[in-house]
């Protein structure tokens, strides 16, 4: 059994790869997309029309009032997406030079507000009276480790609005296990880990679903809308 310090050893290391292969990576559409920029507008629109069905409810749907692109790269998401549906939205994106080039591409967004340059590992909001709609988490949780990702959710369910809403979209295994790839050190999760990651941070998942139409080299793509499951907090406080 690990003790804590070589477990928070092997944490740092894992991250500093991560860091060190994102560090290649070109702050292109292209790069961002791992070779397959023709898949852009197609991610884009399927992510729209999921958004429009959660945001298209009742009085549980959640508001338009601010957003975080998490993972955000060069902001292609938000600029294509997010800022066309939200009067706020913030970005957070680990890479310097990826979030240099994200300010740069929505420069000319004037509902662009914050911008935070951290790794949703260590990330600490400035402020918990900003509360989100959206939390909008794409293409990330790949490379950040199980517990990581639990944390973070903890942290985002302290800033969500009453109605908010926590959306992941990932690659998802084929088969029962996951699959780890050695040259950027991402993990793509099966269907079932996922499902279990969600219930161990106690998230609720209102609505998923499958995108069509993508390549078949690639992984397939799932979509998935979270809530803190609030009863199952209950009975365990």
């Amino acid at each position: 059994m690990l003790s804590s310090g070589e477990s928070d050893d092997s944490h740092k290391d894992h991250y500093e790869e991560v860091s060190k292969y994102y560090s290649s990576i070109p702050a292109t559409i292209d790069g961002m997309l791992n070779g397959y920029s023709n898949i852009s507008d197609l991610d884009i629109q399927s992510s729209k029309e999921f958004l429009l069905t959660l945001c298209n409810k009742k009085k549980s749907s959640p508001g338009k009032s601010r957003v975080l692109d998490v993972g955000a790269g060069i902001g292609r998401i938000s600029k294509n997406l997010l800022t066309k549906h939200f009067e706020k939205v913030d970005l957070l994106e680990q890479s310097t030079i990826f979030i240099e080039q994200a300010r740069e591409s929505l420069k000319d967004c004037p509902n662009v507000d914050r911008c935070y340059n951290v790794g949703l590992q260590d990330f600490k909001p400035e402020d918990f009276s900003v509360k989100y709609d959206i939390i909008w988490i794409q293409w990330v949780l790949m490379f950040v480790l199980d517990e990581d990702i639990i944390k973070f959710i903890n942290v985002c369910k302290q800033i969500l609005n009453e109605n908010g809403v926590i959306v992941v979209k990932d690659n998802v295994a084929s088969g029962v296990k996951n699959e780890f790839d050695e040259e950027d050190n991402s993990i793509v999760r099966s269907l079932s880990h996922f499902c279990l990651l969600f219930s161990k941070a106690n998230l609720k998942c209102i609505r998923s679903e499958k995108v069509n139409g993508l390549p078949k080299p690639l992984f397939k793509v799932y979509m998935f809308a979270l809530k803190p499951n609030k009863e199952k907090e209950s009975s365990e406080s």
